[in-house]
């Protein structure tokens, strides 16, 4: 019974990370007969319940120590680890916890990862050091395979996937309990348009611009949905949002479960956000969106689905943000249907992240 440990920003309330986490573990246990899999969690409790999985706390040593012992692979993913732009620090814990199981003899495999930005040489030459000792590596975008070239990562193969959460089977995204969730949230429009929006440098401006669109698009018969994809942390900038809007705005106070918010986003007729994996809730479901860029991982994932590029977060201006959000609403069929062929092809890409793992368990170690 092969046991395999994965490592990511887990337990956190994140609603892309934790379906990340369950494409992942779907994907794993469909491959791998038997699979022991160990999440390193901020919530072990909680991550043990809603994936049944066995899980330990990510900041306790021993724990982690424990679940790598005897382990047989490590997954180090996916999305945005091995940065260091939102926390300077956090790129080193990932890449401890890589180097701590390969003293335990554990085959590392970073998986599903996105790559960069990386703007201290410290962190380069760590990542540089640490991704040349690991035997596999997936990533979900060209340019994160290019940087790592750039930083001279030589040594594991390195392929070219999708986001893990692209590989979410959604035949079981529940369109009316979405629509229930919405109505007792007080949605109750026919056209509802979903923003989302995260804390970044410059957000009174954003938030002025995307109040401004708000007010623009419930003018003309929109109802307008503020989303937090990381509920403790986008709440307020929500209801922020919401106090500088003339039409005010349903925002979603409740802390849904990722499949939740799926069946929600289901009944967008529009989507327009800063969250990467809002973004992708949303061209699961075939909504037309919009995207306002913070990270390249948001211009990154627009260029795979050959839509326009989004807006960056620090120069937001709304006459442009209007002018993209028309072009979506005018074009809404034919963005849908171009949505759902992308979709089916990155898809296969980010399953082929979880036929690279169960490939790399039934290799000889060398």
């Amino acid at each position: 019974m092969p046991k395999i440990v994965i490592s990511g920003y887990y337990g956190f309330a994140n609603a892309g990370d934790e379906a990340m986490l369950s494409a992942m573990v779907s994907a794993l246990r469909a491959r791998v007969r038997g699979a022991e899999i160990v999440v390193l969690s901020a919530r072990p409790e909680h991550t043990r319940k809603e994936f049944d999985v066995q899980a330990v706390g990510r900041s306790s040593l021993a724990q982690i120590c424990g679940a790598l012992r005897g382990a047989d692979l490590l997954l180090s993913g996916g999305g945005g680890l091995l940065q260091d732009v939102t926390s300077r620090w956090s790129i080193f814990y990932y890449l401890g916890i890589i180097l701590l199981a390969k003293m335990f003899g554990c085959r590392v495999y970073l998986y599903g990862q996105g790559i960069g930005p990386l703007r201290t040489s410290l962190a380069r030459g760590a990542l540089r050091l640490v991704a040349n000792r690991a035997d596999l590596i997936s990533v979900r975008d060209v340019e994160s395979r290019d940087e790592l070239v750039r930083l001279k990562v030589w040594r594991p193969p390195i392929h070219v996937t999708a986001d893990p959460a692209l590989g979410l089977d959604t035949e079981g995204v529940d369109r009316e309990r979405g629509r229930q969730l919405l109505k007792a949230a007080g949605a109750t429009g026919n056209d509802l348009v979903g923003i989302s929006v995260r804390s970044w440098k410059g957000l009174r401006r954003i938030q002025e611009v995307v109040a401004g669109l708000g007010d623009y698009l419930a003018a003309e018969g929109w109802q307008v949905v503020l989303v937090p994809m990381q509920y403790s942390e986008d709440l307020r900038v929500c209801r922020e949002v919401a106090t500088l809007m003339r039409h005010p705005p349903v925002v979603l106070e409740e802390r849904y479960p990722f499949w939740d918010l799926l069946s929600i986003t289901a009944n967008f007729g529009l989507a327009v956000g800063m969250r990467l994996h809002f973004l992708i809730f949303a061209a699961l479901m075939r909504v037309p969106l919009v995207g306002i860029a913070y990270d390249p991982k948001i211009t990154r994932f627009m260029q795979q689905l050959d839509l326009p590029a989004p807006l960056p977060a620090e120069d937001l201006r709304l006459e442009e943000l209007k002018f993209q959000v028309d072009f979506a609403r005018r074009y809404r069929e034919g963005v849908s249907f171009l949505l759902a062929e992308r979709v089916a092809v990155l898809r296969r890409q980010a399953l082929r992240s979880a036929d690279l793992a169960a490939e790399l368990l039934g290799r000889k170690k060398v």
